[in-house]
């Protein structure tokens, strides 16, 4: 799986494997120019004490803000994203001037991109998006579905697991089968590779576009 990835979504996948490694929401995103040159890489960062609003501190957030407008052009760069983003940075993208996004996997708890079609603003705006989805998407919502069984744990509502295993049941379960074995947070602890994670994930179940 991983070797089919481009650089920007491994770069992605790093982000957001560090995400979870320091108890974050497991989300990265990348800011590409023209060219594809990695210029911005971030993951969400709502459980760091860094920020100082940490319920805004989310991937994409976190990198369109880093985008400095005076030696960027922000219409020639690609936000790239492991997850479809939330309304609010769906938003930021939109009112950053931001024109090209690509996300790998689909949120159906709070995922934004159909504003795009829905909203009469956002439809005006020359935004083109594109859903990887496939082993990316599986991973991606392994991987956050692992985390919110974490947080179901300590006593959280399991609304958004609900929501995901209408997307993707398997990815769901396989991540209770790991979270049964406390498999990614032995993997996070001896800081096992984030290539390695993302081919285990994926190699647990076949997978379909």
């Amino acid at each position: 799986m991983w070797e089919e990835l481009s650089t920007e979504f491994k770069t992605a996948f790093e982000e957001a494997w560090t995400a979870f490694k320091n108890g974050n929401i497991p989300i990265g995103a990348v800011v590409c120019d023209g060219n594809g040159n990695i210029l911005i890489r971030e993951h969400n960062r709502t459980a760091e004490s860094g920020p100082v609003n940490r319920k805004i501190a989310h991937a994409e957030m976190n990198a369109i803000s880093r985008i400095d407008t005076s030696e960027v052009n922000v219409k020639s760069v690609v936000l790239y994203t492991t997850m479809e983003p939330c309304p609010m940075c769906m938003g930021t993208a939109v009112m950053s001037n931001i024109k090209h996004l690509r996300y790998a996997a689909r949120d159906p708890y709070c995922g934004a991109v159909h504003l795009k079609e829905d909203d009469p603003y956002l439809r005006s705006q020359a935004l083109d998006y594109t859903h990887t989805g496939g082993a990316a998407e599986f991973v991606q919502l392994v991987l956050q579905s692992y985390h919110e069984l974490k947080c179901i744990e300590s006593g959280s509502s399991d609304a958004v697991l609900r929501r995901f295993s209408e997307v993707n049941g398997e990815a769901v379960e396989t991540a209770r089968k790991l979270f049964a074995d406390k498999k990614l947070d032995d993997m996070a602890l001896k800081d096992v590779p984030v290539k390695d994670v993302c081919d285990m994930i994926a190699g647990t179940v076949s997978w379909k576009n």
